[in-house]
């Protein structure tokens, strides 16, 4: 039986969540520069909070979390930008215990809701008790 604890990233995750990272990202490609680079400023950023699925000591899934001060909503909202849980272990439990634990997180923060921009996971976050509520749109500014 393999052990898994929700736990604060911490700088020696690194490697782990960046290697995480790039079978996650999509419409990216990760830099290794870039992310260590912003990945330490993450870490200590008070508005956003990195999660990490630490099973034996590996880790096995993470979470990103950012908090936005709104006026609509009377108070401060916390975005789920990213999740992962490694393809083997989807299905057991680590997806859930993640979000479950962001969404702690958020409202010991004072966060007043949780959103989540996805069309991959949408069944998922709909068990966890999530409702669509909007549309997402973007712009790519790099360009």
């Amino acid at each position: 039986m393999h052990k898994v604890t929700i736990r604060a990233a911490m700088l020696s995750d690194a490697n782990e969540v960046f290697r995480l990272l790039c079978k996650f990202a999509t419409s990216y490609k990760p830099s290794h520069a870039t992310f260590d680079s912003n990945y330490a400023k993450l870490l200590e950023n008070e508005g956003s909070d990195l999660l990490v699925a630490d099973e034996d000591g590996a880790v096995a899934g993470y979470a990103l979390a950012s908090d936005s001060l709104t006026l609509f909503a009377n108070g401060v909202v916390t975005e789920l930008i990213e999740l992962y849980v490694e393809e083997e272990r989807r299905g057991s439990g680590i997806g859930q215990a993640l979000v479950r634990q962001a969404c702690s997180r958020a409202r010991d923060r004072g966060a007043v809701e949780i959103t989540v921009p996805t069309r991959r996971a949408r069944s998922f976050y709909l068990t966890l008790g999530f409702e669509f509520t909007a549309e997402f749109f973007k712009l790519n500014l790099e360009h």
